[in-house]
């Protein structure tokens, strides 16, 4: 059964082609807003639920091999197909596609939105399919100048596992190009699911398979979970309400428009992807593990990333595109504050949640079977530092949709491609002295540097933008999120007083000190916000008491 968002929910626009592209602009700013936030609601459930089955899936992970020189080829694995997703279709799956889609939508032209789609699905497509033959081809050599840390055993089962997954790349592939459909048109929830299905895949076949084929079991579950979860769910909600007839066209107008669009995002960089592969080809050359470490930590902390970034960027996306196409870009700015207000106080509240939780974060989800507790340890110590950036990563995933919502790619890239460049030597300096820690506090560096130039930039490019409220959220979520981690400390103190006295278990104390941690945390923010961002926080008391009494009605 497709679920939509209602013609009241979402811009007529998107939601039904039909409709005048004028009648949507008519929507107050506050209206518009609450849509974001519903689309965004959407998305973050599924986000959350895909992260909470994404901490089971590294628990198993960590339970079967703990961190060790099979996790880091595991991990290592994903190297090449995630470099070639992004040179080849970085730019496919919504970012330059949306706008894209959505403008014909708007221009009131869904035979051309179609034709576009089949144009975009086949070419890139089919560009796609000889890419993964080549990596395939040459995986062996790849694999050892993308790790040059591995010894030859690891090297071995590196490009074993990345032959497996590679071939999900394709379905990864078309299934985000059939999702960027369905959001331009106002529909969410396929790509609130399709990452559940994913990593229950891979949960389930790593389970079943792992006994028989160690860690090329839980490759197996994500190649057979790429099909499943990204194509088949997207394509079951699609294959009815979208024709698609072969069309190839290097030459095509449209195919010429996106290609322009989607260039800059293939060819350049940006530290949200660089990141995750300068960690892994750096970790190759320290201790086994270091990798394994670095990724367990990545994988807590991307969890509140993508559920307030990744989710609000996404559903902020068709709405600014549409703004964008009609030239409302006083508008747009004023969306666009209001998005990044609310995302900047929420995530600097879990940056204070995660400093002083970080210990018994790791240690509920990953320590158990071959996970020790020195896995425990330098794990958290990696998260902690990580936390620090959650807010740099959610201000630069909205903001730079601005960009794309107004069909410029090309400055964002050339801008992160800089701030890529200059974090490079970075990376190198502190990983050298200070180890993996020092790795970890130069993604923080680099992340604050790409938010920043992203915000500074996009003023110039659009005038009604303001930095100063973004500035006056940050000073108002630090304060928000020291008080939360200084609630979280009495918690973790209170919980040890009551562990040495009463004997608890380890398990036990775990769940004691994130409850309490949590609860004496949420509570203190909660009491300052009322002081600090009293409409904010009287609009959400309005809600809770709104819940409240329809549920008791």
């Amino acid at each position: 059964m497709t679920q939509t968002v209602s013609s009241s929910e979402a811009p007529e626009a998107l939601s039904t082609p039909g409709a005048d592209p004028a009648s949507a602009g008519q929507a107050p700013l506050q209206t518009r807003v609450k849509r974001i936030g519903l689309a965004a609601v959407i998305l973050s459930m599924g986000i959350l639920c895909s992260r909470l089955l994404g901490y089971v899936r590294e628990a198993v992970i960590a339970y079967q091999a703990g961190a060790g020189a099979d996790t880091d080829a595991y991990n290592a694995a994903f190297m090449l197909p995630d470099l070639m997703n992004h040179f080849l279709a970085g730019g496919t799956l919504s970012i330059t596609f949306i706008p894209l889609f959505a403008g014909y939508l708007a221009q009131n032209a869904p035979q051309k939105a179609e034709r576009l789609f089949s144009l975009i699905a086949t070419t890139m497509g089919g560009l796609l399919v000889a890419a993964i033959v080549g990596c395939f081809a040459f995986a062996t050599p790849l694999a050892g100048l993308l790790f040059p840390g591995f010894d030859a055993d690891q090297i071995a089962k590196t490009v074993e596992m990345t032959r497996i997954v590679l071939p999900g790349q394709f379905f990864h592939y078309l299934g985000g190009l059939m999702m960027a459909v369905l959001m331009a048109r106002g529909q969410f929830l396929p790509s609130a699911l399709a990452p559940l299905l994913y990593n229950l895949s891979i949960i389930v076949l790593g389970v079943v398979l792992g006994p028989y084929f160690g860690m090329k079991g839980f490759a197996i579950g994500a190649l057979i979970g790429a099909a499943l979860g990204p194509f088949l769910l997207p394509f079951v909600f699609l294959h009815k309400k979208l024709r698609y007839r072969p069309v190839w066209g290097f030459r095509d107008a449209d195919f010429r428009k996106y290609l322009f669009l989607t260039l800059p995002l293939m060819l350049g960089v940006s530290l949200t992807t660089v990141d995750e592969w300068v960690g892994r080809f750096i970790g190759s050359t320290m201790e086994a593990g270091s990798i394994s470490w670095l990724n367990y930590a990545r994988r807590l902390v991307l969890v509140p990333i993508a559920i307030v970034g990744q989710a609000a960027g996404q559903a902020a996306l068709p709405y600014l595109s549409q703004l964008s196409a009609r030239g409302e870009y006083d508008v747009a700015a004023d969306t666009l504050h209001r998005t990044l207000k609310n995302v900047i106080l929420l995530s600097m509240v879990l940056v204070g949640f995660f400093v002083v939780l970080a210990e018994p974060m790791v240690a509920i989800v990953y320590e158990r079977g071959a996970f020790t507790a020195l896995d425990t340890e330098k794990t958290a110590q990696i998260l902690r530092i990580l936390s620090i950036s959650i807010v740099f990563w959610t201000i630069q995933m909205v903001s730079v949709r601005a960009f794309y919502a107004a069909q410029n790619t090309l400055r964002p890239m050339v801008l992160t491609s800089v701030v890529t460049l200059a974090s490079l030597p970075v990376y190198g300096a502190l990983s050298h002295f200070f180890g993996l820690p020092g790795l970890a506090v130069a993604s923080c560096v680099g992340m604050a540097m790409q938010a920043s130039v992203i915000v500074v930039f996009y003023r110039r490019f659009n005038a009604h933008f303001g930095v100063m409220p973004i500035v006056r959220a940050l000073a108002r979520g630090l304060c928000l999120g020291i008080v939360a981690a200084l609630g979280a400390e009495a918690g973790l103190r209170v919980a040890d007083v009551l562990q040495s006295v009463l004997g608890f278990g380890r398990l036990w104390q775990i769940l004691l000190q994130l409850s309490l941690g949590g609860l004496l945390g949420a509570l203190c923010a909660g009491l300052l916000a009322r002081f600090i961002i009293p409409d904010e926080f009287r609009g959400f008391v309005r809600k809770v008491r709104r819940k409240v009494l329809r549920r008791k009605s």
